[in-house]
């Protein structure tokens, strides 16, 4: 069986959404760091980890079990499998947590018997200086948490800076990184109350930025450093993976064996790692308990080696460099490295720029170190995790063997808006096979390089990227009047090439052309003007409905550091209501927040004769694809705050129910009569366009949005009173009728099933005479058709 899951190719699934958090109920509450590095995300919520802990087992990640932190809320301890949270502790306002959690599960024996507990740890500040706090839980035999007993909460006073990460040996005792880049070898808590053992000092090694940090149990570190002195002693060992804070410093590694006796601490450095990659420039990196280290440049550059004590040095063996240009210049936040297993790495990336779009969405792909090819991936929608300052913020932890907790924040490091927690599950095999990379080069060929340059014409189909030359050859102002002219041709070629290409038949529908998001999003670059640029005319405009109308485009397409870079903003400019309409139909990722902004400027311009009216407008956002409804209220509430605004909207919706109430019952049902509406008992008119009223759910759900979005603005404003009083009075006198008219389904349902049983009847029959007069042909062997051919 074992050999079984060894050769499984290799695995990424869709991640589950463990958890989300706004923001912080304390604002002043400083920001954290996660146990594992200090320079990839700081955020108010930091992903701990839980392990269990005996001296027979040693330490191992707890399956199942996530823990998390919300500095100033609350501490989670997550079931991964039922989302659902087991146990939460309630943090006070003025807690102050320096650490992300550290959770150990064990057995203790007093006076021969067996107790299972489950402490948790937290590094904080009080008034005293840095302390550990010690939460003990008891635990049943099962592991579950006995109610009866309330946590047991120990605060130790722990002299000198903060403690950033915390970290558990097989023997009880505890590790901790302080702030200062000092190590802390603690006594087990639950029995000691000379809390440090012994401090491992800077040295000329930290302080300096913590890349990444991994602790190894003690099998892996007498294995990693199998010739340092008193190895077989070793109870674990701390990689360490650093570079100071200078300009041209380059990472090292310090491994940090702990022995039970003293000196407890020993210290084994690294040279200088990876010097064409300065440690300013790397974005991530990981070290493997096996040893296994890689690094992540902002050009793109992956660079893994393997580590080997030799000479109570660390050594950096089989260094390795391969080309990613798809993560050139990508942001320092959001990328993310993790190696899986010495052959496996998984890679997090989050597209940067623009993210107002609530529709985001992250890629994690499983590279194969050995073979520089990636063996799986897979794609996910962010959800509703916009960025305030135009980026996200992700960090990878590895929470058990099957999965990965992916943490998402978005705005920058020290002001984030929201985080969400995810467990992303994931499988490799202990070591890279051969045959798990075949058939994945054209996954790989968009991202791998090995000449180190890349081309975007690369992963263009060629009849794409020649056309693409052509219109970039010409001059900047005549790009778009030539693609207008010419797109057209280009199509027709394009559908022939594939004919041929397909074989097929001429009597058959002529194939469209592929249209790839690369080659869209350069189409629409020329096509759309920058909303800056002063051009309020569209000069390919038939190739932009052609594109829209294909469902080609999608809003994460044009995007970039300035609001008029967005799609919304550059057709906003145009003026254009046709290609909004198209917009909000056909692009299937708009932002709920943009399709209120043109809601908000159809209301704005009401007065204008070359506005179109605010029901067509609306019916096109009603539309589906429906909106989500959180997003859709926030964006409401954000963008339209006038009273007139929003009765005009409710009186829209009420005529609306009107006529599709009457509907069922009115067989001339049809457009709306166009003119001029005014909403009862105000003075406030609009233009009422000749549109279909869309579906009875869609306006009920949106006249909810409405009501409870708005409720408070307007319960304050008296003189909306009236209208809505005359609405209520509506909505139960529909009510009251449909009552009424109930009544008569009943007897109505039964000439129904008749007329039901009456067509099937007749089809029954008709099927009956098919079947005899085939059966009739057949024993005359007369063929369906046949030919007579007579010569004279």
């Amino acid at each position: 069986m074992a050999r079984k899951m060894e050769a499984a190719a290799p695995l990424v699934q869709t991640p589950i959404q463990l958890s989300g958090h706004s923001l912080p109920r304390n604002t002043s509450t400083t920001v954290l760091c996660t146990s594992h590095s200090t320079n990839a995300r700081r955020s108010y919520v930091a992903i701990g980890d839980v392990v269990r802990a005996s001296a027979t087992s040693g330490v191992r990640r707890r399956r199942g079990l996530a823990a998390s932190i919300e500095q100033g809320v609350a501490v989670v301890l997550m079931d991964v499998n039922t989302q659902m949270p087991m146990h939460t502790y309630t943090l006070r306002p003025s807690d102050h947590i320096t650490s992300p959690p550290l959770v150990v599960e064990r057995a203790l024996h007093a006076a021969g018997d067996k107790k299972l507990v489950r402490t948790t740890y937290l590094g904080a500040q009080d008034a005293s200086g840095t302390v550990l706090w010690v939460l003990t839980e008891s635990l049943d035999m099962r592991g579950k948490r006995i109610a009866e007993l309330d946590p047991e909460k120990a605060v130790h006073s722990v002299a000198g800076a903060p403690l950033e990460a915390l970290f558990s040996l097989r023997s009880g005792d505890l590790l901790a990184v302080r702030a200062d880049g000092t190590v802390v070898l603690l006594a087990e808590p639950l029995s000691s109350q000379s809390l440090v053992k012994y401090t491992a000092e800077i040295g000329s090694f930290l302080p300096r930025m913590r890349l990444d940090t991994q602790m190894l149990d003690a099998p892996f570190a007498k294995a990693l450093l199998h010739h340092a002195p008193n190895a077989a002693s070793m109870l674990g060992a701390l990689l360490l993976v650093s570079a100071p804070q200078t300009k041209d410093a380059q990472l090292s590694v310090r491994a940090l064996a702990v022995h039970a006796e003293a000196p407890f601490l020993r210290a084994y450095d690294s040279a200088p790692l990876f010097p064409s990659v300065p440690a300013s420039k790397v974005i991530s990196s990981s070290v493997h308990p096996s040893g296994a280290l890689c690094a992540l440049s902002k050009s793109g550059e992956l660079c893994t080696a393997n580590l080997s004590l030799e000479h109570n040095a660390l050594d950096a063996l089989d260094p390795h460099t391969v080309a990613l240009p798809a993560l050139r210049g990508a942001a320092k936040s959001a990328v993310r490295a993790l190696l899986l297993s010495p052959s496996h790495l998984l890679l997090l990336t989050v597209p940067s720029g623009d993210v107002q779009s609530a529709k985001e969405r992250a890629a994690a792909l499983i590279w194969d170190v050995d073979l520089d090819t990636i063996l799986t991936r897979v794609e996910w929608s962010l959800g509703n995790t916009p960025g305030k300052h135009g980026q996200l913020c992700v960090t990878a932890v590895p929470a058990t063997d099957s999965h990965v907790l992916v943490q998402v924040d978005s705005g920058t490091s020290t002001d984030a808006m929201r985080s969400s927690i995810l467990a992303l599950p994931v499988s490799v095999p202990t070591t890279g096979l051969l045959r798990h990379a075949l058939g994945t080069a054209a996954q790989t060929s968009a991202w791998l390089a090995p000449d180190a340059t890349f081309s975007t014409d690369a992963v263009l189909e060629p009849s794409h990227a020649s056309f693409l030359r052509t219109l970039e050859s010409l001059a900047e102002e005549e790009r778009a009047r030539t693609l207008e002219a010419t797109f057209p041709t280009w199509r027709k070629e394009e559908s022939a090439r594939l004919r041929s290409a397909e074989h097929v038949k001429a009597s058959r529908k002529t194939p469209k052309p592929v249209l790839e998001n690369a080659f869209v999003a350069r189409l629409l670059a020329i096509a759309l003007p920058h909303a800056s640029s002063g051009k309020s005319t569209l000069e390919a405009p038939n190739t932009l409905r052609y594109l829209l109308e294909r469902n080609a485009v999608s809003s994460t397409m044009m995007r970039g550091p300035k609001e008029h870079d967005s799609l919304l903003a550059r057709v906003r400019a145009t003026n254009d209501w046709s290609i909004l309409y198209l917009l909000l139909r056909h692009v299937p990722d708009l932002a709920e927040m943009h399709a209120i902004t043109i809601l908000h400027d159809v209301l704005a311009q009401q007065n204008d004769p070359a506005a179109p009216t605010i029901a067509r407008v609306l019916q096109h956002i009603l539309a589906p694809p429906k909106f989500a409804k959180p997003a859709l209220r926030m964006a409401l509430r954000t963008q339209i705050r006038s009273n007139e605004h929003v009765l005009i909207l409710l009186d829209i919706v009420r005529r609306w129910l009107d006529a599709v109430l009457s509907g069922p019952l009115d067989r001339q049902l049809g457009l709306q009569k166009d003119g001029m509406c005014t909403v009862p008992h105000t003075q406030i008119q609009y233009s009422s366009g000749d549109v279909h009223a869309p579906e009875l759910e869609t306006l009920v759900s949106f006249a909810e949005d409405l009501l409870d979005t708005y409720f408070p603005q307007l319960l304050a404003s008296t003189s909306t009173h009236a209208f809505l009083a005359e609405c209520t009075k509506a909505v139960a006198q529909h009510t009251q009728q449909l009552q009424s008219i109930a009544r008569l389904q009943g007897p109505l349902d039964a000439f129904l099933h008749a007329e039901k049983s009456k067509e099937g009847k007749g089809k029954r029959k008709a099927e009956g005479k098919s079947k005899r007069l085939a059966l009739h042909e057949a024993s005359l062997l007369v063929p369906p058709y046949s030919v007579e051919t007579l010569d004279v």
